[in-house]
């Protein structure tokens, strides 16, 4: 029987990188069957997704997925451990995924010993750890230098996007004992906020190329497939290019908020609810808030995440609740033939129950939960795209392609 290889990906939008990856992954592991966990209509670094969830589910299959299974919002715009840690549960979860492979921007053997010291946090780690963060570090910068007094050549390995995700699907794997095998590719191509054009470019090369008007060069970038999924959602306006209705929404929930009830909010603390009532007057758009916002300890992406708890109302309770019992239920979003097999399969095997419509649900309060969060982030990213469909997500299901 072939190896079933289990990836995490956001595929903002599917690029020739992506392909890559994927040949890669069989062509070292004998045309391996592959199951993509792939993130919701928000991505990790708290902003919307360029299309949605079952479109960009579309693209991959088109392009070498065999099954694709969403990862559920709360998990999916979130810290890197977070997002990490609920993709490799729910392929965990699965039942049927024996190793997972993602992109690195480095070749490494480091990876196996800086993950064991993150779960490890030996008592000289930790004060370390502590002495960057009371310097004002930020979380993922105080680890990054203490892993790097560890294991050296560590902190330079914790300082690119691609490798500090590699690390914490290392580290989720070992924490949860899944027993995956870890399958790094090595990136190809641009870097992760490269927007230089060409053959292949980041995903943030193609979007800016997007915005600015130029859906040739970002084509270009893409396989044919891809391209075609997106040059489809663009004419059917179903495309998020314009973030200002989230601007217009925010202001409204800041004019009418107090720091008590900001506080409340998913990863708002240690002041920054102030921070948020004093800056939002003086600005003129999302991401200047977050920029104007942003410190050395709260980076901006961490501040998008913030504010993005705002407009989905997730508190920190809810967010500590999701963080200690993980995914509720999976869910696939496209397959082809063989991921129908593994689809099949996993029904068998899994140890959570898969289901294909909400109703599934039923009588589930936690799962529910997620689900009414997944809801919320379904319409807040249709009220951004030209031609929303409100019941898009309530009325879905998986999409089933021929190989």
């Amino acid at each position: 029987m072939r190896k079933i290889i289990g990836i995490v990906a956001e595929y903002n939008p599917f690029h020739r990188g992506h392909r890559y990856q994927l040949e890669e992954i069989k062509k070292r592991n004998g045309d391996a069957a592959i199951v993509s966990v792939l993130s919701s209509n928000f991505l990790q670094r708290g902003v919307p997704a360029l299309l949605d969830k079952w479109e960009r589910a579309h693209a991959a299959v088109r392009c070498g997925v065999d099954l694709a299974l969403e990862l559920p919002l709360p998990f999916c715009c979130n810290n890197a451990g977070v997002f990490a840690g609920g993709a490799v549960a729910l392929l965990k979860a699965a039942g049927v995924v024996e190793a997972i492979s993602f992109g690195m921007e480095d070749e490494t053997d480091l990876l196996g010993a800086i993950s064991a010291i993150l779960v490890q946090e030996p008592p000289a780690f930790k004060a370390i750890l502590q002495n960057f963060l009371k310097k004002g570090y930020s979380y993922a910068q105080a680890r990054a230098e203490a892993a790097d007094r560890f294991c050296p050549g560590g902190g330079a390995l914790l300082g690119k996007p691609n490798n500090t995700l590699a690390v914490a699907y290392a580290e989720a794997a070992l924490r949860q004992r899944a027993g995956f095998e870890l399958l790094p590719v090595r990136r190809a191509g641009a870097g992760y906020n490269d927007r230089s054009e060409g053959e292949i470019m980041s995903a943030t090369g193609i979007r800016e190329a997007l915005l600015n008007g130029r859906m040739e060069s970002a084509c270009r970038a893409m396989p044919d497939e891809s391209a075609a999924i997106l040059r489809k959602n663009i004419a059917a306006g179903r495309c998020c290019l314009d973030w200002e209705p989230l601007w217009q929404a925010l202001r409204l929930l800041l004019m009418r908020a107090t720091s008590a009830e900001l506080a409340r909010y998913a990863e708002v603390s240690e002041g920054v609810e102030n921070r948020f009532l004093d800056q939002f007057p003086r600005c003129e758009s999302f991401e200047e808030l977050a920029e104007r916002v942003a410190t050395r300890r709260y980076p901006r992406t961490r501040v998008r995440r913030q504010l993005m708890s705002l407009l989905l109302n997730v508190s920190e309770a809810d967010n500590q609740l999701f963080q200690r019992h993980g995914p509720a239920y999976i869910r696939p979003l496209a397959m082809n033939d063989r991921g129908r097999e593994l689809l099949r399969l996993m029904r068998k095997k899994s140890s959570l129950p898969v289901i294909t419509k909400p109703a599934g649900l039923h009588g589930d309060d936690y799962a529910q939960k997620i689900m009414a969060l997944e809801f919320r982030g379904a319409a807040l990213w249709e009220s951004l795209v030209p031609r929303p469909d409100w019941e898009r997500e309530k009325k879905a299901v998986p999409l089933i392609l021929d190989d």
